[in-house]
């Protein structure tokens, strides 16, 4: 197992491992969506981690980079195991190696987003040092049941 930055690493390898880490999860992206996604919260590669099984992820963070209140910042935008790798602490281990490489970076805040129910996620967060400071409710609607023939 070897942690490292995604820098090398192309799409689609990035993309299998979401899709297959989100599987069992209530919100499923397909590879367009996770683009679209990950370039709109600024998604950066050389500041994104994962932990590797050969060729293959098994764990990663994927971090934007950008500005907030003028503060440079990293946001999560996306933080997963694949299924069989869960509580091996890899999670962990990859924020371990990353914090040292963003702080290097010049990144001194972090924003990640978890829902509650998560439990072992929020677990893992809360272990780091994350506090939470506000909570959200989210909804979903999808686009055909909201328009209506007239």
């Amino acid at each position: 197992m070897e942690i490292k930055s995604l820098e090398k690493t192309n799409f689609e390898t990035i993309a299998k491992a979401c899709i297959q880490a989100f599987a069992d999860y209530e919100i499923q992206l397909n590879a367009e969506e996770l683009e679209i996604m990950w370039k709109r919260r600024g998604f950066n590669p050389d500041l994104s981690f994962a932990a590797f099984e050969g060729e293959n992820i098994v764990a990663y963070t994927l971090n934007g980079i950008g500005y907030f209140n003028g503060i440079k910042m990293a946001y999560d935008t996306g933080t997963a195991t694949l299924k069989e790798y869960r509580g091996q602490g890899l999670a962990t281990k990859i924020f371990e190696y990353s914090i040292p490489r963003l702080k290097a970076a010049n990144i001194n805040h972090y924003l990640l987003e978890v829902l509650q129910h998560n439990t072992k996620a929020v677990s893992v967060y809360r272990k780091i040092g994350f506090e939470v400071t506000r909570e959200f409710n989210y909804f979903i609607w999808k686009n055909e049941e909201m328009i209506k023939e007239i």
